[in-house]
């Protein structure tokens, strides 16, 4: 064993490797990425037109990425058994607190 292995340790980091968690994780980062991009042309075209290649209404693909974001976000939370009423408890907060931030409190 070399000294600078020696001096360092272990690595920290165990990554996932099941198929099953790696598939509910993979699943929901993809549909992030794509309400991501939604959102994104909303801001630079307006909610309410167009995308230029798919012809569909932007407001429509931002509330289906949104579906699918929810929708998967459920699936994490049963699958790995997150604690769903501390999840809606910070929601609530988050809310509450951008409603306020938004309006200029």
């Amino acid at each position: 064993m070399d000294n600078a292995h020696h001096l360092r340790g272990p690595n920290p980091w165990h990554p996932m490797s099941n198929p099953v968690d790696l598939k509910h994780l993979g699943k929901f980062i993809e549909e992030c990425a794509e309400a991501a991009s939604a959102a994104a042309r909303c801001v630079i075209q307006g909610i309410d037109e167009t995308e230029p290649t798919t012809n569909k209404n932007n407001r429509e693909w931002l509330w289906e990425e949104i579906a699918d974001v929810l929708a998967n976000a459920q699936l994490i939370i049963e699958h790995f058994k997150l604690d769903v009423t501390a999840i809606n408890k910070r929601a609530a907060r988050k809310r509450e607190y951008l409603r306020r931030w938004h309006a200029g409190a």
